[in-house]
């Protein structure tokens, strides 16, 4: 510019797999003019809008109020958690943020709901809502089925309800490079957004099912759905020498690279493209996950390197 409630896995665990997140908390939720003699159709919320000749005498010079109205307005899920509150330090003088999760943050901004739950409630604060950014669910990936299906699906399922009721243009998925964990013991090639999915375990297989949920909302409403399958991030600095093994290494997404990738998915102009899947790890030597896709679809090039010696 995220404990049953908001736990992240203890990456010194000796069970764990490298486990991105991506996700945060669980199931966080959380013109008044006269009409002309013959009104045409109302144009639908998602559906393009026609031009008006507009002359050169007519337009007016603008000023800060103006300025002030194309400001972005982003709602992020899962806003208490520790991805989320590296987000907003860095666009807290960028974006207009709305704030939901089903735990409060210490700072008291946060909308508190359950998305797990439809709710007419929360789904009134996407109204107006111009990208979100939804990063609620339980980052897990030991978890059950039975423990993953209210926050990673259900919340998931309801968000893009909201999303497609509210007109908003584009939603930007915390997947998690768990879809693609299972070429990890397969051989050295490199892991392309293009090959098959293979998720290693349910936590992956429900990021897939928020992609696929995606692509179809993309399909079916003018939105625009990007995944970004998030490598390891660490909660509060992400310094690489506090990693644990080479697998983290090999997936670590640095604090600066995560915000920019994040920037480059929220302004990069997409065209006739509307469902797009990245992969999010920052530019680690030797690692396998490839970043082609991000580059040239998202204009995004990581910086940072696990390796290198300075940061």
């Amino acid at each position: 510019m995220c404990p049953d409630e908001t736990h992240d896995e203890d990456p010194g665990d000796d069970r764990s797999r490298p486990t991105p997140e991506g996700d945060e908390s669980v199931a966080h939720s959380g013109p008044d003019a006269i009409p002309p003699a013959a009104p045409e159709p109302p144009t639908p919320a998602h559906s393009p809008r026609g031009l008006d000749v507009i002359h050169a005498d007519d337009i007016e010079p603008e000023d800060d109020e103006d300025d002030e109205d194309d400001v972005r307005t982003l709602l992020i899920t899962g806003a208490s958690g520790h991805i989320a509150q590296k987000l907003r330090a860095a666009w807290a003088d960028v974006y207009d943020l709305v704030l939901i999760d089903k735990v409060a943050s210490h700072d008291g901004e946060v909308i508190i709901a359950d998305l797990a739950e439809l709710d007419e409630g929360w789904i009134t604060h996407f109204h107006g809502v111009d990208t979100v950014i939804h990063l609620a669910g339980l980052p897990n990936v030991f978890g059950t089925w039975e423990e993953l299906e209210r926050p990673n699906l259900d919340a998931l399922a309801n968000v893009l309800h909201a999303c497609a009721l509210a007109g908003v243009e584009r939603v930007i998925f915390a997947s998690s490079s768990h879809v693609m964990g299972g070429y990890l013991g397969l051989g050295d090639m490199p892991i392309t957004v293009k090959l098959p999915p293979k998720p290693d375990s349910p936590y992956g297989a429900t990021k897939l099912v928020g992609e696929r949920l995606g692509r179809s909302l993309a399909r079916a409403f003018d939105v625009t759905f990007i995944a970004l399958r998030l490598g390891w991030i660490q909660p509060g600095e992400n310094r690489p020498e506090t990693l644990p093994d080479a697998a983290t290494h090999a997936l670590w997404l640095s604090n600066n690279d995560l915000v920019r990738l994040m920037e480059c998915a929220i302004e990069t102009e997409l065209d006739d493209n509307q469902f797009v899947v990245v992969n999010g790890i920052s530019n680690n030597r030797g690692s396998r996950w490839d970043m082609t896709a991000a580059a040239e679809t998202l204009g995004f090039t990581p910086e940072d390197d696990a390796y290198a010696e300075e940061l």
